[in-house]
This record gives C-alpha cells, structure tokens and sequence, in this order.
C-alpha cells in the first residue's frame, strides 16, 4: 500500500497531468546534467524562479542516489499552472521520508527540507517498490 505526504495541507493527486517537457535517467556522475536541463526548462517558462527549480530538483537527485539505490529517473511535466519535476527511484523500502527542522549541528538531512521550503508543493509517495518526490512550482501568470 502506498504511503503519501504532501505539505501545506494540499490534497489532490500526486502525479500530474500534463506535456512532458523531459525526461533524464541519472546516477551519481549526471547531477550537473540534471541541473542544466532543470535550468534550461524553467529560465523559459519560470525565469523568476529558475535558481529555485535548479537547487530543490538537485537535493531530490542527491537523495535518490543517496537512498534510492544508486540512480533515478527526472521526469518534468507542464501543467495547465505549474511546472512539475518528478524524481522516481528504485528505494523500494515502502517508507515516507520524514521532514522535520534539521538539526544545526547536522552535516546532512537538510536536501527534502531545502525542496520543501523552494517549492509551491512538495508531494512525496512511497511504495513498495519505488519512491516518488514531486516538486510543484507554479508558472506566472
């Protein structure tokens, strides 16, 4: 059975329904191609917003090796409002990641809090044999 978080409160479902924008499979060694195709999408469509798109994609990346098995999937969809970068990876553990304040003597577990806090919504779904994190950022109107 999955498990779903979402912040702020927001319901609704975690997988959005729009035009693929992209597509990139990554491992420890495709972070700066991560981030250069993040960069590339959102100067065009949030330019306000684009240093935000770049940085929160990249701490869920960074997570999906760290604790993904290696390697992920970035898939980036446009919506009718909003820009929507989904970071699947083979974790397959069932269990919700847990945000909470880190702590400031920490030297890690700041990645999905950083997303969190730059997103518009962050939703984060976990099954038994994949994690999905969701980073929402509206579009201008």
């Amino acid at each position: 059975m999955a498990q779903k978080w979402e912040h702020a409160g927001v319901t609704g479902p975690s997988v959005a329904a729009g035009r693929e924008l992209g597509r990139v499979e990554f491992g420890p060694d495709d972070l700066r191609r991560v981030r250069e195709i993040v960069r590339t999408i959102a100067v065009e469509r949030i330019p306000d917003r684009a240093d935000h798109a770049v940085l929160a994609v990249h701490e869920v990346a960074v997570n999906s090796i760290v604790h993904g098995g290696g390697h992920g999937l970035l898939r980036i969809d446009e919506t009718s409002d909003a820009l929507v970068f989904t970071v699947e990876d083979d974790d397959g553990t069932g269990s919700v990641p847990q945000l909470g304040t880190p702590d400031e003597t920490a030297t890690s577990g700041r990645g999905l809090w950083i997303a969190e806090r730059l997103s518009d919504r962050l939703t984060i779904e976990a099954r038994p044999t994949h994690t999905r994190v969701q980073v929402h950022l509206r579009l201008a109107s």
